[in-house]
């Protein structure tokens, strides 16, 4: 399946599809932007990869700060170390985290000679193995992963927030300083970045972790969908409501994207948007999607005022 990030003025021209050979997944993509487009700093991955005769889906949300290339070389890239890495399919977990801390090290290293790699992103990462009956995510930033079980909403990912206890103290002890805006109220690092744990960031690295936290299940069959998105869904929308907006939102894919990028920007989300959903074959039947095709779609709102304009939400639905 092609893969594009770069800017578009319709639908068609940014959009693609694909399936999992047995059938059991299939996905497309469609993205839309404004005519108003500054940058982009939050990137999607969707898309199926095969190792050994094994097909892996690969989903991630990258959201980058003070400039997109960060998030555009691990949209690029992070996923390439990952399924290379000589234990991959023996012990996913840990290359998992291994690929993590070796891409940050090229980053990094990029940085030292062009200040463009000196930026930063999150990057919260699922794979579907075992024919999408395991389910891997990492995380690292704000960036967060939703699970929907029988309805109920459980969080994937923890949200790297410095003013936690654990953060803090790692912060602190690497020789950084947590402190709050009194402007804003927004807890910061050095009084700059407000997430504990990125890519790059490199003038505040030694503050700062790359080590992602790791969620490791075999999927049961209440396990409806799971959604990854980047904080400009989760700043206004709490983990339980995207669900719960989702399961009741009729449509398409499409549809149901456009649905839950409406409900943040209403609630007045400021920040870029991006987000993704899995859903498992045979589940919400009751509502109207046809044959059930895995279809992801970005969308943006340009039409309201906001720091970072960009407006994009991915969906993914599987049969």
């Amino acid at each position: 399946m092609a893969e594009s990030n770069g800017a578009a003025e319709s639908v068609s021209d940014l959009s693609g599809a694909g399936e999992m050979q047995t059938g059991r997944i299939s996905f497309g993509f469609a993205k839309v932007k404004g005519p108003r487009k500054d940058q982009i700093e939050d990137f999607h991955v969707a898309r199926m990869h095969e190792i050994d005769g094994q097909e892996i889906g690969l989903f991630a949300v990258m959201d980058g700060h003070a400039g997109p290339d960060v998030a555009e070389y691990l949209t690029d890239n992070l996923f390439d170390v990952i399924t290379r890495h000589p234990n991959f399919l023996k012990d996913p977990k840990n290359a998992i985290i291994e690929a993590y801390h070796e891409t940050d090290e090229r980053i990094l290293g990029m940085g030292n000679t062009n200040m463009k790699w000196r930026v930063g992103s999150t990057a919260t990462t699922a794979l579907l193995l075992d024919n999408g009956q395991h389910l891997i995510v990492a995380n690292v930033g704000d960036s967060r992963a939703v699970l929907s079980r029988g309805g109920l909403a459980i969080d994937l990912s923890v949200d790297h927030e410095p003013q936690k206890p654990e953060e803090r103290q790692m912060v602190e002890s690497k020789g950084g300083t947590v402190s709050r805006s009194i402007a804003s109220g927004v807890y910061r690092v050095d009084h700059r970045l407000a997430m504990s744990r990125a890519f790059g960031d490199y003038d505040l690295k030694n503050h700062l972790s790359v080590h992602p936290d790791i969620w490791d299940e075999q999927l049961t069959e209440d396990d409806e969908f799971f959604v990854i998105a980047s904080d400009g869904v989760w700043h206004v929308m709490s983990s339980q409501e995207v669900v719960d907006y989702v399961r009741s939102t009729p449509g398409d894919a499409e549809d149901v994207a456009q649905a839950v990028v409406a409900a943040a920007v209403e609630r007045n989300s400021k920040d870029d948007i991006a987000c993704q959903e899995a859903l498992r074959r045979g589940v919400f039947q009751q509502l109207d999607y046809g044959s059930m095709q895995l279809r992801v779609s970005t969308s943006d709102l340009r039409g309201y005022e906001c720091r970072k304009p960009v407006r994009s939400l991915a969906v993914i639905l599987g049969r």
